[in-house]
């Protein structure tokens, strides 16, 4: 027998509101099973179709985008180049965190 899911459990590995899974219930969206008891239950075979079809939307989609921030106090450390040095170690600290950063 396949393993069930409750409401919660399932809204957590989804990432989604348990409102949310439940309006998806009652639309059709996803299939859920009732117990002897009466509790809803996802099985686990729809939260792997879910989440398989999240992750290669997210992929397709997803675009990286990375702010850095550098700052020098005076205009002396701006001129030695202090404002550059920090901008590449933070461009190069973003890149290996997040090989996909693409350069410009």
């Amino acid at each position: 027998m396949e393993k069930l899911y409750r409401i919660k459990e399932a809204s957590e590995i989804l990432g989604v509101h348990p409102k949310t899974l439940r309006r998806w219930a009652r639309e059709g969206k996803i299939r859920v099973v009732r117990t002897v008891g009466g509790i809803r239950g996802i099985p686990e075979s729809e939260i792997r179709g879910l989440l398989g079809e999240e992750v290669k939307r997210v992929d397709e989609i997803r675009e990286v985008r990375v702010v850095l921030y550098a700052r020098v106090s005076s205009y002396d450390q701006e001129q030695r180049g202090d404002l550059d040095r920090q901008l590449e170690l933070l461009r190069k600290y973003a890149q290996k965190k997040d090989t996909r950063l693409l350069k410009k």
